[in-house]
């Protein structure tokens, strides 16, 4: 189980000399609340304070006048990014004293920055969508509020799939609220197993994996060979699955390990997948890859479910990760924040908003749009969705692996540039036969440990 962090009301800021020194050692940490710039107030208790602005927001004319207006920073883009916008808007249809307003900011490496530069310019949004590895990064600088006290009788943790809601508390109380979230899954080719024979399930071990690979090479794609499994060498997070599924992790706490045991292991396997059994490969997109039939299985999430419907002539399989020495199954994906430092009004009408996209009607229409997981237990229930996931078993199989589902390691959700420092490792492994495993990842945890000391002050008023 993953450790939970004390109640953040009983640490004292991080001063500006640690946070500039953070700065310093070249990571780029979020700036803290307190040292943007913003209205001078009182917060209540006889201290002085500083609220922050919005950023830039228009309203259309048949919105203009409401008592207050939300801006919500989006990194969704393209199919989610409209889904979301038909929510907001039919929020704003719904009621007649808040207008809100998406405003896509890129993907969340991009997002993430733009959010940085906006305390420090002391204008924000009301609502930052983060991904599950960018918001602990936030709160360690002590930009997030506090969300408990903005849960009610009827919308509360009873509502969420308790795993995904509790991802978010800090001790118990929460800052990060889920919504869109996923798994990985494994995808096969079901048209190409069974034309060699195979069973219709997804391989229980790598090793299985493997065997069938002698049998799914002797399929030709363009007068190739069949690929049997395309690796993502940007994608840390599928990595990570691996390096548990092999008895090891990424980190200890901000005790770096993926130079040691099971990382190791399950690196050099799938280096020998690629280069000594000539199997597989390291795809630029291999939902792309897969959907397209260019590859008979990989691992990928389970929003990209709808995308590979629509590119795939074959049917289309999904599973459970392959285990191997113990099952490895992250969560992934992205939830809502609110910034503490902005007027109370705005985070009270903000967080309306959060409510409304969490009813079971407006969950099930984000799950039904987007291919993410139903968060709220009670979306599951909704006619359409519950008619789509009884007639499809690719849409319930992420429901039924959540229950062995964790969070990401902490060295790649709290260290702001953790996820770039292994993706170079890995890309390197994954693109030369002749690579070292160990002695990539020792230079990976070198890296990753340099950094860890520049937070580790930070990390330890949660941690203790």
């Amino acid at each position: 189980m993953r450790n939970r962090l004390p109640r953040h009301n009983d640490f004292r800021r991080p001063s500006r000399r640690s946070f500039l020194g953070m700065t310093a050692a070249g990571l780029s940490v979020p700036i803290l609340g307190s040292c943007a710039g913003g209205v001078t107030s009182d917060d209540g208790n006889g201290n002085g304070g500083n609220e922050l602005g919005q950023v830039d927001i228009s309203p259309p004319s048949e919105y203009r006048g409401r008592d207050v207006n939300v801006v919500m920073w989006s990194a969704m883009g393209g199919v989610n990014g409209e889904a979301l916008d038909a929510l907001v808007d039919k929020f704003n249809q719904s009621q007649d004293s808040i207008y809100a307003e998406v405003q896509f900011q890129g993907n969340y490496h991009e997002s993430s920055p733009k959010l940085t530069a906006a305390l420090r310019a002391g204008a924000v949004p009301d609502i930052m969508m983060l991904a599950d590895t960018f918001w602990g990064r936030f709160l360690l600088n002590d930009v997030l509020e506090p969300l408990n006290g903005y849960l009610t009788d009827d919308f509360n943790r009873d509502n969420y799939i308790e795993a995904l809601f509790d991802e978010g508390l800090v001790g118990d109380e929460l800052y990060w609220l889920s919504y869109g979230r996923s798994t990985p899954l494994f995808y096969y080719n079901k048209d190409a197993f069974d034309e060699v024979g195979l069973p219709d399930r997804g391989p229980e071990t790598w090793t299985e994996l493997r065997e069938w690979g002698q049998e799914l090479s002797k399929l030709t794609v363009q007068g190739q060979p069949l690929k049997v499994h395309a690796f993502t060498g940007d994608d840390d997070w599928q990595f990570m699955s691996a390096a548990w599924q092999f008895g090891g992790s990424l980190s200890d706490g901000l005790d770096v390990t993926i130079n040691t045991g099971g990382a190791v292991d399950a690196a050099e396997w799938q280096q020998r997948f690629i280069f000594e059994d000539d199997m597989g490969y390291m795809a630029e997109s291999s939902a792309t890859d897969f959907g397209t039939g260019v590859v008979a299985t990989t691992i990928t999430s389970t929003g990209a479910l709808r995308g590979i419907y629509e590119n795939a002539d074959f049917e289309v399989g999904t599973s459970f990760l392959p285990a191997q020495v113990d099952t490895g199954v992250p969560t992934g994906g992205m939830g809502f924040s609110l910034i503490r430092d902005v007027p109370q009004e705005r985070k009270d009408a903000a967080f309306e908003l959060m409510k409304f996209l969490g009813q079971p009607e407006n969950a099930a229409e984000w799950t039904l749009a987007s291919g993410y997981l139903p968060i709220i237990k009670a979306a599951v229930d909704e006619p359409e969705l519950a008619e789509q996931i009884a007639e499809d078993p690719n849409r319930s199989t992420a429901i039924e692996q959540l229950p062995m589902a964790q969070g990401s390691d902490a060295i790649r959700s709290y260290l702001p540039n953790g996820t770039d420092i292994i993706i170079s490792g890995l890309q390197e492994i994954f693109s030369s036969g002749g690579a070292d495993v160990q002695s990539v990842f020792d230079g990976v945890a070198e890296e990753l440990e340099r950094g860890a000391e520049g937070i580790q002050e930070s990390y330890e008023r949660y941690f203790g």
